[in-house]
Formats: structure tokens, C-alpha cells, sequence
């Protein structure tokens, strides 16, 4: 008895193609279950070291000292360079050879310096301008913000109330995103809070991003947790937390966080101050859309603590790159 013909032209031609179905599911799976790898820049909070790893080509990778305390803040500026920032200002960094290209140190703090009396935060603008956002800095108590020329002169001062700061991201339109403690805060050029969400469980909490719908991603601090809020400031998602990854991960200070144009979500799990935790949780961690860790990072060997990261995956380095619509993506040319 012959066989039954599925495909209406012929057994030889129907087994021909179910070869070929077959190969290319086979294909499509390998290729499903190839294990992430990322190109990435880090920075090591305790060691104060910056690092560029390239999973698919490790033999780029450097490590460099960042050369000065507190190391928080960082961006692609353009010129396949990396702004840093720190205590007292920002350096800029070579990302193909790790090399210092440019130290600005004169904005140290009105006061005499705190864990919190610092530069926190620093934006290259796109007519060249870098602003810069801390504690008492510029001459000014509370939370300031200042608008410095490439020749390092303050052009303009904002100055909103409050005692604490951590890093600042711009939104479309054109405010202020603060992470300013247990709050999340959006102030305006004149200085106003226009916006604020304390949110439970927040400490220290490090960075927040304005989405394309209006809501609001930001990094817990020492809650140890992602929340996406809502316009009403209600948690409609929540990525990470101590009851939801394992042990090993010792999810203990959720820092700089990226959110990656396929929607997942790379996060540094910071360990401590200091030179000695390297061997401390797993300290880079990418969660999918289902709050799943789908890639992992971290080498005791080489760091200590990670606090910063800046995934490069796809990223033009020659141009500037923000996060005023949620991912980063190059900035348009304006004021």
C-alpha cells in the first residue's frame, strides 16, 4: 500500500521538504539556545576601576583605574568615548584602549565632603554642555544641578530642596528624573518637584527612566529590586527582589540598571564598599520580560564590587547616546 500524499506533489518532493522543515527547526533551536553574550562597560565601586569586557572577542578586554573615590555615573558621549563621573567632576575614557582622555576636578562640594556632599550624576548635552548633579555643589546647598560649558564654566544653576541624590536622567520632555533616597522625583528647569513617588521598600535608590508610555523604571538601592511604576505611582511590575532569584545571587544593592531594546533588563547587583567582595553574589544579571535571569556576570578574580554598567550590544560609540525615551539611543542634535 502506498503512502498517503500530505503534500499533493509527490512523496519524494513532500519528504524533501520535511528534511528541510526539520533542519531549519533544528537550526532555530541551536540558535535559541546559544548562550548570551554581551560587550559591556563596568564599573567596579570598589576596586574604582573601570572595566570593558567583550564576551565574543575577550581578547579587547582592559581594566583601568578610574583614579578618583565614588565612581557613579556614566555615558556614551561620542568619539568611542565613555564619560565617568566622580566625587569632584567626570573623566572621559577611550573605549578601544581604556586611555584617560580628559580629568575635570573643580567641583568638589560647598561643604565639608559626606558619603552624599558630592557630584552624583553627569550628562553630556548635545550642544557639548555636561551637566552635573550632586550635593551641595557649585557653591549651592540641597540638590543642584549645573550646566557647564566644554571650557568648564557654569552657565546655568538649578537648585531643588532636598539632602540626597543619586543619578539623574533626562526625559523627552525635557525634566529631570532624580533618584533622591526611598523617592523617585522629576523636577523642572525652575527648580520645582512636578512629580514625586515614594515607593516602599526603596533605599539609597540609584537610577530611573521615563518610558515611551509614561511610566517609570527605577533601581531600589538596598531594596534589591526593578519597579516599573504607573502615572498614579502604582507598581505594575516588579523585576528581581530577594523572594524572587537564588540565594547565590545574594541580591543585595540594585544600582545602575539598563533597560535592552529587546525589553530585557541588565542590572549591577552591587556588593559593598571596599576592595574585598568579589566572591560576593553574582553581580551583573540580565532579567527577561518575565523577570527571569537569562545572562549572569561576574569574576572575583577580577573585581569587587560592580555598581555601574553600560551594555554596548549594537551601540554606535562614535555618536552621543541618552536615555530619554527608556533605552539608549542616539540623541538628536539641539540646544
Amino acid at each position: 500500500m502506498g503512502g498517503i500524499d500530505f503534500c499533493g506533489e509527490g512523496m519524494a518532493n513532500c519528504g524533501m521538504k520535511l528534511k528541510i522543515c526539520l533542519l531549519a527547526c533544528l537550526c532555530a533551536a541551536a540558535l535559541k539556545a546559544a548562550p548570551i553574550k554581551h560587550e559591556f562597560i563596568a564599573i567596579d565601586e570598589g576596586k574604582t576601576n573601570l572595566l570593558y569586557v567583550n564576551e565574543n572577542d575577550p581578547g579587547k578586554n582592559w581594566i583601568v583605574p578610574i583614579g578618583k573615590s565614588h565612581p557613579r555615573d556614566m555615558q556614551l558621549v561620542g568619539g568611542n568615548r565613555i564619560l565617568i563621573g566622580n566625587v569632584t567632576g567626570y573623566s572621559e575614557f577611550d573605549i578601544a584602549t581604556g586611555k584617560r582622555l580628559v580629568d575635570v576636578t573643580n567641583f568638589a562640594p560647598a561643604t565639608a565632603r559626606t558619603d552624599t556632599d558630592e557630584v552624583t550624576s553627569v550628562r553630556r548635552q548635545p550642544n557639548g554642555h555636561t551637566l552635573l548633579a550632586g550635593i551641595s555643589i557649585g557653591g549651592s546647598q540641597g540638590v543642584v544641578v549645573l550646566d557647564v560649558d566644554a571650557q568648564g564654566e557654569v552657565k546655568n544653576k538649578i537648585v531643588y530642596p532636598g539632602n540626597y541624590v543619586r543619578l539623574m536622567r533626562q526625559t523627552a520632555a525635557g525634566t529631570y528624573l532624580m533618584l533622591c533616597d526611598t523617592a523617585i522625583r522629576e523636577g523642572n528647569s525652575a527648580g520645582q518637584y512636578i512629580w514625586e513617588a515614594p515607593v516602599e521598600k526603596f533605599g539609597h535608590g540609584w537610577k530611573a527612566v521615563r518610558l515611551p508610555n509614561g511610566h517609570t523604571l527605577a533601581s531600589a538601592g538596598y531594596g534589591g529590586f526593578i519597579a516599573e511604576l504607573d502615572g498614579a505611582k502604582n507598581i505594575v511590575r516588579k523585576i528581581g527582589g530577594k523572594e524572587q532569584v537564588p540565594a547565590a545571587v545574594n541580591d543585595d544593592f540594585f544600582a545602575t540598571f539598563q533597560l535592552l531594546a529587546n525589553g530585557d533588563v541588565v542590572v549591577a547587583n552591587w556588593q559593598g564598599h571596599g576592595p574585598t567582595h568579589g566572591d560576593s553574589g553574582i553581580q551583573l544579571l540580565e532579567f527577561d520580560k518575565s523577570g527571569a535571569i537569562v545572562w549572569q556576570w561576574s569574576k572575583a578574580e577580577l573585581i569587587s564590587s560592580i555598581q555601574g554598567i553600560l551594555v554596548l550590544d549594537g551601540l554606535n560609540t562614535a555618536v552621543l547616546n541618552d536615555e530619554r525615551n527608556g533605552i539608549v539611543a542616539p540623541v538628536a542634535a539641539g540646544p
